[in-house]
C-alpha cells in the first residue's frame, strides 16, 4: 500500500477540522506498519479514509492518492470497493460489540461475510468460520458459532471480528 499526502477534513458549523492532514506511507507486502498516537489525532479517520468508509456528508478526503497493489483505491466504484474491501483489506473496529449485530448469531454473520466474498457452499463457509474461531482462540468454536454477541464478552467479540478478517 501506498499514501501520499493524505487529507481527510470534516466541514463543520465551525469551521474545518483537518483530522488527517498530509499522511504519507508506503507498506510493502509482508510488512506491518503500527499507527500510533494520541487520542482523537486522527488513526481511526485515517483507516476510515484508506478503505473509503468515511461518511460522505461527514467527512471527505480533499488531497492525496492510496495505491494498493497498484489499485487507485479512490477510483474504484462501489462494487470494486466492495470487492477490495472483503478480498483485498478489513478492517477490525475498535469496538467490537458495534461490529457484530446483536440480532443475529455468530455463526450467520461469518457465514454471510464468507459468501459475500468467497465462491464455496454454506457448509463450507460454516466450516471455515468455525476454523477461523479456533485460530483466534474461542474457546468451543462450535457452540460460540451458534451464540449471539451479547452471550459473549468484549474480548470475545473482538476476537470474532478477528476471526471474520481471516475468512
Amino acid at each position: 500500500m501506498e499514501v501520499k499526502n493524505l487529507r481527510t477534513y470534516f466541514y463543520t458549523a465551525s469551521g474545518i477540522s483537518k483530522a488527517v492532514d498530509g499522511v504519507s506511507f508506503e507498506v510493502e507486502q509482508g510488512e506491518t506498519l503500527g499507527i500510533v498516537g494520541e487520542s482523537g489525532c486522527g488513526k481511526s479517520v485515517m483507516s476510515a479514509s484508506l478503505m473509503r468508509l468515511l461518511a460522505s456528508k461527514a467527512g471527505k478526503i480533499v488531497d492525496g492518492t492510496v495505491h494498493f497493489d497498484g489499485i487507485d483505491v479512490l477510483a474504484l466504484d462501489k462494487r470494486q470497493l466492495r470487492e477490495f474491501r472483503g478480498k483485498d483489506v478489513a478492517m477490525i473496529f475498535q469496538d467490537p460489540m458495534t461490529t457484530l449485530d446483536p440480532v443475529f448469531k455468530i455463526g450467520y454473520q461469518m457465514v454471510e461475510a464468507i459468501l459475500a466474498h468467497r465462491d464455496v457452499t454454506k457448509e463450507e463457509a460454516r466450516q471455515i468460520s468455525i476454523e477461523a474461531l479456533k485460530k483466534v482462540g474461542i474457546p468451543d468454536p462450535e457452540k460460540r458459532f451458534d451464540s449471539y454477541p451479547f452471550e459473549l464478552s468484549g474480548g470475545m467479540c473482538q476476537r470474532v471480528a478477528i476471526a471474520m478478517v481471516l475468512c
